[in-house]
């Protein structure tokens, strides 16, 4: 599931508020968090960054190269975002950035005591299934905004830039929110990238393996729900707890996904990719398609073609 979701660019800085042309910085501090946008107008390399608090940083323009936790250069684009432990140390190259082609980015600097005390309660509260913790996994560190993400951080920016009174509230609990949402991210993606593994021992690996291998076929939640030890209501509800969402939406993604990959082949019709994919109406596909990609299928082929040539 690879859709961007972009964040909306922050407006540039004027010419008399840049100190610098590499990372140029203005912070909107609160209660629990601090807000960074930094803005850089030439190429550069190797350009060091370093918080004392875990940090969640998003692209809004432009292009970086990050060098992070000793594994190779990745290219860091907007719709996307990288979650960085507490003095870990970023290297950053620019290699696009100019006047004309600025990259920005915010940085998202959050109190080690306001993350504790959300993972408390969560514990406590609204525990896991199979006794796992909520907890920040530091081995997914980098993925593609979702809607919810980003409208999230498009939020958060909205809150600490602006001047209402009660700003501090309402960027306490949209951040409550935004680290809960990036948790059940990391879960879906630990439990499809190992889902062959852990599929003996977690139910929702189990399920996720399912449904892979049986995508293009006709998927019955209250089969799904049976295989999970669970009332369809309960799965339901446990399947979007801790993977922030729907398990009737994650088969629908999915199933976009696998068409997508099947309108690459020049051979290949909309309706041969909407029947594969396991839909059975090429009206609601090609409406979930756009939902989900942005674009029509027909539009999506039409791009694929006129690449080819």
């Amino acid at each position: 599931m690879n859709e961007r979701n972009l964040v909306s660019p922050f407006a540039l800085s004027g010419k008399r508020e840049l100190h610098t042309l590499v990372e140029n910085r203005r912070a909107y501090t609160l209660s629990h968090c601090e807000l960074n946008i930094y803005e850089t107008y030439q190429r550069s390399e190797l350009v060091p960054l370093t918080f004392d608090d875990l940090v969640i940083t998003s692209m809004l323009r432009g292009k970086k190269v990050m060098h992070l936790f000793d594994k190779p250069g990745f290219d860091y684009l907007p719709g996307e975002t990288v979650i960085v432990p507490p003095n870990v140390t970023m290297t950053i190259d620019f290699p696009e950035a100019s006047e004309l082609n600025p990259s920005q980015c915010t940085a998202l600097a959050i109190n080690h005591h306001e993350i504790k005390s959300t993972l408390d309660f969560l514990n406590e509260n609204y525990p896991r299934a199979d006794d796992d913790l909520w907890k920040l996994n530091y081995q997914q560190f980098h993925f593609f905004n979702n809607h919810e993400l980003a409208q999230l951080i498009n939020k958060l920016i909205s809150i600490s830039t602006g001047d209402v009174l009660t700003k501090d509230v309402l960027a306490n609990l949209t951040l409550k929110e935004l680290l809960i949402r990036i948790m059940q991210m990391q879960n879906l993606h630990i439990v499809q990238d190992n889902m062959q593994q852990l599929s003996t021992g977690n139910r929702f690996a189990y399920i996720l393996q399912y449904i892979k291998n049986h995508l293009t076929e006709k998927l019955n939640i209250d089969a799904l729900s049976q295989m999970a030890y669970m009332s369809k209501a309960s799965f339901f509800r446990a399947f979007k707890h801790e993977m922030g969402i729907s398990p009737v939406d994650y088969i629908i993604k999915e199933r976009i996904q696998f068409a997508k990959q099947l309108l690459h082949n020049p051979y290949c019709t909309i309706a041969d990719a909407c029947f594969k994919a396991g839909f059975n109406n090429q009206h609601y596909f090609s409406r979930a398609f756009r939902k989900i990609t942005g674009t029509t299928p027909s539009f999506y082929k039409a791009g694929i073609i006129r690449g080819m040539n």
